[in-house]
């Protein structure tokens, strides 16, 4: 059997490869990091890492290529897009390949996550056409709003968007079109495990007819003196404006644990606990528990907890979770915090889990799915539960305890129920979920 690929030319073919071999940062980005297949084990070749110095001086150039671009006029922006949009199609199994190496995503999860990507692609290039974008401010009031028309005034000259890594492709998109189509210029800030699916993309975005140095790629690292947090200030403090994300990245929270509170699933007492059951196991167990949307926190109404989780045990006993975590350390975090949750009277509904194993240097094996009951109420405020595939059911008895308790939970909330919406959304303002879902599992992203 022939080896699996590792190098940047096996995994995207010639074309990209040498894009991607060319100078692509800064000559101030001194500090390089190896990042390893998450299927092979196998290292890709290095990346260059952003200094503060650096970030400044990408958005300088970016300040200088800007004008140029901006006076192509809109038509000429679209025609761009079009052709990255056609060609992101055409390489979409080189996409695949490079998002299951670098993201660990599975087979599922990186056909979705093209899926995605393509779509977010399509929207853009139909709504310029009316002056339109998906916009939507990060303090936005209503969850309900749908994305509006982008607000008169100037165009920020450049723009700070940010990867994410459960979702490298289509957050992408979504952070760096709008300002492009609009005539700004971009600089997209990515992790070492984001990073070569992004610099592929800015590299066909080039080879679309996008001029040098309006969409540039800066890669985080620790090993260059700048943490996360201080590279996105320094990037914040010296640009325009900040694309909005479904789910922006913690300002101050340490990059390896989880950086946003969980996000809530709630079944009502007239809720379908059916329904509730299939759309949380995918919200829990797709891409690993990774995504933003995911809810791993799920609270169900007292009289429907037997039948919602009879159904949900049946759901995960069908689940395979084939994307990994990112690292040893989310592994043992998963674990430790299992332990401690069953040690103090939690209970397992799936039997025989046990923590995988992670081979020093070889692929880390996925963890199956955890389903927790946790036998006390929403008594924690705010319960922190580690990336992975979990489900930590809790009961309810009042409708009251779940509007108090949205209060410390993420920006994503999934409500099963029959009340009408006009009764609930007046008890959602206020809350931080920025996307309220009625009746369905949440979804990652800013598109209707």
């Amino acid at each position: 059997m022939s080896p699996l690929p590792y190098t940047y030319e096996e995994l995207l073919g010639p074309t990209m490869a040498q894009a991607l071999s060319a100078e692509t940062s800064p000559s101030t980005f001194t500090a390089h990091a190896t990042v390893r297949s998450l299927l092979s084990g196998r290292p890709l070749p290095p990346l260059a890492l952003c200094t503060a110095a650096g970030a400044r001086q990408s958005i300088d150039h970016g300040r200088e290529a800007q004008g140029a671009w901006q006076a192509t006029g809109r038509a000429a922006r679209h025609t761009v897009v079009i052709r990255l949009r056609r060609e992101v199609t055409a390489r979409r199994a080189a996409f695949a390949e490079v998002l299951r190496h670098t993201a660990g995503l599975g087979a599922t999860d990186t056909a979705e996550e093209c899926r995605d990507a393509e779509r977010v692609l399509r929207h853009s290039t139909a709504s310029s056409r009316h002056g339109a974008r998906w916009w939507r401010s990060p303090l936005a009031l209503s969850p309900l709003t749908r994305p509006s028309c982008e607000p008169p005034g100037s165009v920020p000259a450049v723009t700070v968007s940010y990867g994410d890594d459960a979702r490298p492709l289509a957050a992408l998109f979504e952070g760096a079109l709008p300002s492009l189509l609009n005539g700004g210029a971009v600089i997209t800030e990515v992790s070492t495990r984001n990073a070569p699916v992004a610099l592929a993309a800015a590299a066909l975005a080039r080879e679309a007819g996008l001029p040098p140095g309006v969409w540039q790629v800066v890669v985080r690292g620790e090993a260059v003196g700048t943490s996360a947090s201080g590279l996105r200030a320094v990037l914040a403090e010296h640009a325009d404006a900040l694309a909005p994300l479904c789910c922006p990245p913690g300002m101050g929270t340490p990059e390896r644990t989880r950086s946003r509170p969980p996000c809530l699933l709630v079944l009502r007492h007239d809720g379908d606990a059916h329904a509730a059951a299939r759309a949380a196991a995918r919200a829990c167990f797709a891409r690993a528990g990774r995504s933003c949307a995911a809810t791993p926190l799920i609270a169900v109404h007292a009289a429907r907890a037997t039948d919602f989780l009879e159904a949900l045990i049946r759901e995960a006993q069908g689940v395979t979770v084939t994307t990994a975590l990112p690292d040893e350390l989310h592994l043992r975090r998963l674990t430790t915090w299992a332990e401690g949750l069953i040690a103090g009277g939690a209970h397992s509904c799936l039997p025989h889990w046990r923590p995988p194993t992670h081979p020093v240097e070889l692929v880390p094996q996925t963890p199956r799915p955890l389903l927790l009951v946790d036998p006390g109420a929403l008594s924690d405020p705010r319960p922190e539960i580690p990336l992975g595939p979990v489900a930590l059911v809790t009961r309810f008895t009042h409708w009251a305890e779940i509007l108090e308790h949205a209060h410390y939970t993420g920006h994503h909330l999934s409500v099963f129920t029959r009340a009408p919406l006009s009764q609930l959304a007046p008890q959602f303002a206020g809350l931080p979920g920025r996307r309220i879902h009625l009746n369905q599992p949440p979804r990652a992203g800013l598109l209707p």
